[in-house]
């Protein structure tokens, strides 16, 4: 039976090839999409939801060194967070899209690397970024803590330390130095309060300030202690044993140091108001004792009135000896031997005793009192230096040079000739007829160190020979060395004919110095040494005369600035060759700028008139060096009290005396011509 016909009609081939490639097209088209989906589909959470890339989300800087990490993850994976060369936190596989590390120490530094690597299933994917952190500094001391005003602590290398008093009150502000430490001083009176501190920096956070420091209590104390009491040894004892055991009172919780000769010998705290140290071996002869308190904020006190002790056996006195062995029999009594009666207390004032107590190796204390450069910065006498330099040029120098135009011709000057003629000189020439200047040189250069030495105080002991030896050593060298050989080379250099001569107002000058050290007791003293001088014809040009002057008291002052730091390098001094060459060097310091000054002084025939008289800025210049140099050394060191008020006023006397005698001989007394004709 045949099939029966549907009446649909049938598709020809053509419409059916047709379809099948559409349909082929399209299911093609769907798997392709499924499979660009999958990853996407398969990294859904359970609602559905896509969630943001693997990455670490912050933060940028951190103001402290406690840092929190995070960022965002896939569903399912576990994170591992790297520093620069170790892990730093994990976080475990979990269901969430965000990942969040407990907090983690990072030290501080700019562009940290930050390394973040999750693991999903076994596959690893990673990411990276960079942290500034800036935490907080720190303060040091504990609670309570005592300064006068000083605060310090540690900080990251270049920061800007800034401080804060009582929360909100600005304090002090510092740069940490490269090994992290910073230090300020507060402005702040006596009392309590309470301090923090924060750091900042350029490359860091842009800027920006870390969090602040903890609080410390501090307590400031800017009063200094008394001075301290010395109960023993009495002032003028004399002290056989070879330990000394110094006694005295003070500030209980201070640190009382002695001092001999003005250097220190021992130190003791202060315990319940009293203090003891002990000196072993003290140098025989005559000493001076003082002692100095810095309380536990860090003042100092006055020192104590200097006292004067004695040390070793009275010249002529023999050291006890012990009796021989006892021979006898034993029946009979040995004869007692006599004991030597303990030396009787010298009364404070009492020359030294006579005799040689000491030997050729012992200090003499000159140039002690000589500061050295550490201690001419921390007493600041290179700020007090050009307040008396401005004061020398404005109340002596200048003053001088007016007196002495004023009295030009009414006072003779008397003819002074070492080994010469007796002639009258021409007031209009200062070229004395010269003669061998080495002759004329030794016989005041002798006078000139015994004024050096006995300014200082000498005794009848071998170590002032050695002294002496050593003073005349330091005036040759300043004299040939720095005057005699630059001033002939300048000569020369200038095509000048100079001569060498010997400068009589020098000695003057170094005699007053002299009188006055030793009078006032200054310590390091004021002296001069320098006799010698260049002389040139009257009709010789200004230009070159002043530029020789101006070589020869150039290297003066170098000369002794060199002087001056080899003393200093060189220290405390003992035996013979070491105190030789610290006498030496202290010498050629002292007398070098002291000398310096006065050359430069714009009067008679020394170098400054000369170098005035051609150009007033040199002159102003180079005195303004060496009176510099000069106050900054001659202010002394730590312990020295030299008299700022006292000379200030004795200049400003001279000043006025000088403007009153300038003023009478120019505008009160009548002129010749008024004399003459009785007007």
């Amino acid at each position: 039976m045949q099939p029966s016909h549907s009446n649909v009609p049938r598709r020809s081939f053509r419409d059916r090839g047709t379809n099948a490639i559409c349909r082929v097209a399209v299911f093609g088209l769907v798997i392709l999409v499924i499979a660009l989906t999958a990853p996407t589909v398969a990294a859904a959470d359970p609602g559905g939801q896509l969630v943001a890339a693997f990455a670490i989300t912050g933060p940028a800087f951190s103001p402290t060194n406690v840092v929190t990490l995070q960022g965002t993850k896939d569903a399912g994976g576990s994170v591992t967070v790297l520093g620069s060369t170790q892990p730093l936190c994990t976080v475990a596989s979990d269901a969430n899209t965000t990942w969040q590390c407990d907090p983690v120490g990072i030290p501080n530094g700019n562009d940290i690397p930050i390394t973040a690597e999750q693991d999903l299933n076994g596959a690893l994917t990673s990411t990276s970024t960079t942290i500034d952190v800036l935490g907080a500094p720190t303060i040091d001391g504990a609670p309570g803590y005592l300064t006068t005003g000083l605060v310090s602590g540690t900080a990251f290398a270049g920061t800007t330390v800034t401080t804060t008093v009582n929360t909100s009150t600005p304090g002090c502000t510092t740069v940490a130095t490269g090994d992290g430490y910073w230090s300020c001083s507060l402005n702040l009176g006596s009392g309590s309060y309470v301090v923090q501190a924060t750091q900042s920096r350029a490359d860091l956070g842009n800027g920006a300030s870390s969090s602040s420091s903890g609080s410390l209590d501090i307590i400031v104390d800017r009063d200094a202690p008394a001075s301290p009491v010395i109960t023993a040894p009495k002032a003028g004892r004399r002290v056989l044993a070879s330990t000394i055991v110094f006694q005295g009172t003070g500030e209980s919780g201070g640190t009382v140091d002695v001092y001999i000769d003005r250097s220190p010998v021992c130190s003791s705290s202060v315990s319940h108001g009293a203090w003891a140290c002990n000196y072993r071996g003290p140098p025989n002869g005559t000493h001076s004792m003082l002692a100095v308190q810095r309380d536990a904020a860090g003042n100092y006190s006055a020192p104590s009135p200097a006292m004067t002790i004695y040390f070793g056996p009275k010249a002529g006195t023999a050291p006890p000896v012990r009796p021989p062995a006892n021979t006898e029999p034993p029946s009979q009594t040995p004869t007692p031997t006599p004991s030597i009666p303990p030396p009787s207390p010298v009364p404070p004032g009492t020359p030294p005793p006579s005799g040689v107590p000491s030997t050729w190796g012992t200090p003499t204390g000159f140039g002690s009192g000589l500061p050295s450069i550490a201690e001419t910065v921390t007493r600041g006498n290179w700020l007090m230096a050009p307040l008396l330099a401005i004061a020398f040029i404005l109340l002596v120098a200048l003053p001088l040079r007016l007196m002495a135009n004023a009295l030009r011709g009414r006072i003779r000057k008397p003819a002074m000739h070492f080994l010469g003629r007796n002639q009258a000189a021409d007031p209009e020439r200062d070229d004395a007829v010269p003669v061998n200047p080495w002759v004329a040189g030794a016989v005041p250069l002798a006078i000139a160190a015994a004024i050096i030495i006995i300014s200082g105080g000498i005794d009848d002991e071998v170590r002032y020979l050695r002294l002496s030896a050593a003073v005349v050593l330091g005036l040759g060298i300043l004299n040939v060395v720095g005057v005699a050989i630059p001033a002939r080379l300048a000569a020369r250099w200038q095509g000048v004919d100079g001569r060498l001569r010997f400068l009589p107002i020098m000695l003057l000058a170094a005699l007053l110095a002299g009188l006055l050290s030793r009078w006032t007791g200054i310590e390091p003293p004021v002296v001069a040494g320098v006799v010698l001088g260049i002389g040139f014809a009257r009709d010789m040009p200004a230009r070159p005369r002043a530029v020789v002057n101006l070589v020869e008291v150039g290297s003066v002052t170098a000369l002794a600035i060199l002087a001056w730091l080899g003393h200093s390098l060189l220290g405390p001094a003992a035996g013979f060759w070491a105190s030789t060459l610290a006498e030496t060097l202290a010498t050629i310091a002292l007398a070098g700028l002291g000398s310096a000054v006065i050359l430069l002084l714009p009067i008679a025939g020394l170098p400054g008139r000369a170098i005035l008289e051609w150009s007033l800025p040199a002159w102003l210049g180079s005195m303004a060096v060496a009176s510099v140099i000069a106050s900054g050394i001659i202010l002394g060191g730590r312990n020295a009290t030299f008299p700022v008020i006292g000379s200030l006023v004795v200049a400003a006397a001279f000043a006025a005396l000088s403007l009153a005698v300038w003023g009478w001989l120019r505008f009160v007394e009548p002129s010749p011509a008024d004399r003459y004709t009785g007007t």
